[in-house]
């Protein structure tokens, strides 16, 4: 039986390389565009979202009154309590839009909403006892 010869070994080894570099450049660049437009929509969602707030105006002691100043809808929108009971509100609030939502104060001191700006960015508001927002 004849063996291979070296020349033809060589010409193989590199043919072999070369192939395996190629499939691995292209999972690289594959993987790059991938990375690069997941990237560029979370900046794009960022730079919307700066400095979003949810606008905690009103207080009373059965009404949270609340709007949403940005130019981007919030949504997942969790109202909480100083004594951590949530209390069930709008789930989203439109740009300049504004919402109303029963509770009963009891003995509570503050309000937080909470909610998410291109669902990436946290936009809050906060009302305390302390604040001329609190109308009770």
């Amino acid at each position: 039986m004849k063996a291979i010869s070296p020349m033809i070994a060589v010409v193989l080894l590199i043919a072999f390389t070369i192939g395996i570099g190629t499939l691995v450049s292209i999972f690289a660049t594959s993987l790059t565009v991938t990375s690069t437009g997941i990237t560029s929509n979370q900046s794009e969602a960022l730079s919307r979202c700066a400095g979003a707030w949810i606008n905690v105006y009103s207080i009373q002691s059965t009404t949270i009154l609340y709007s949403n100043p940005n130019t981007q809808t919030i949504t997942n929108v969790v109202i909480t309590t100083g004594d951590g009971r949530l209390v069930t509100g709008a789930t989203s609030i439109a740009p300049g839009g504004s919402s109303s939502t029963s509770w009963t104060a009891g003995t509570n001191t503050s309000v937080a909403v909470r909610g998410l700006c291109q669902t990436l960015v946290t936009a809050e508001g906060k009302c305390t006892s302390a604040q001329a927002c609190w109308d009770i």
